[in-house]
């Protein structure tokens, strides 16, 4: 195996780390009575398009964090608890920062007791 063969499956391997590791932290947020959404945007292609999803959904009033996959254009927005996001909401802040939403759910968890 080459060194950049090597390199790319480290890389890789450390980049589906990091996402179970995001998601995880997400899933936990939600099991705390946190509403969490999935938004699939075409048209990112690279971190400056990101930013830009990030830059319109923060200002969306109860969204407490935002995690952007570049490479899926799947972006999970958690909410603050009592607050929801749907889907026309979710279309309009994508479309605002000029990309187009291909899919919206809301990912299922068990509410706080």
């Amino acid at each position: 195996m080459s060194y950049h063969s090597q390199t790319t499956s480290v890389t890789k391997s450390l980049g589906s780390v990091f996402l179970a590791l995001i998601l995880g932290v997400t899933v936990a947020g939600a099991q705390e009575g946190k509403p969490v959404y999935k938004v699939y945007v075409d048209g990112l292609s690279c971190p400056f398009c990101t930013y830009g999803i990030e830059k319109k959904f923060s200002k969306v009033q109860g969204v407490e964090t935002i995690d952007i996959d570049l490479k899926t254009g799947t972006t999970v927005i958690t909410m603050a608890a009592g607050t929801t996001l749907d889907e026309t909401t979710a279309r309009e802040t994508v479309e605002a920062a000029g990309f187009t939403l291909r899919d919206f759910e809301e990912v299922q968890v068990t509410p706080k007791k």
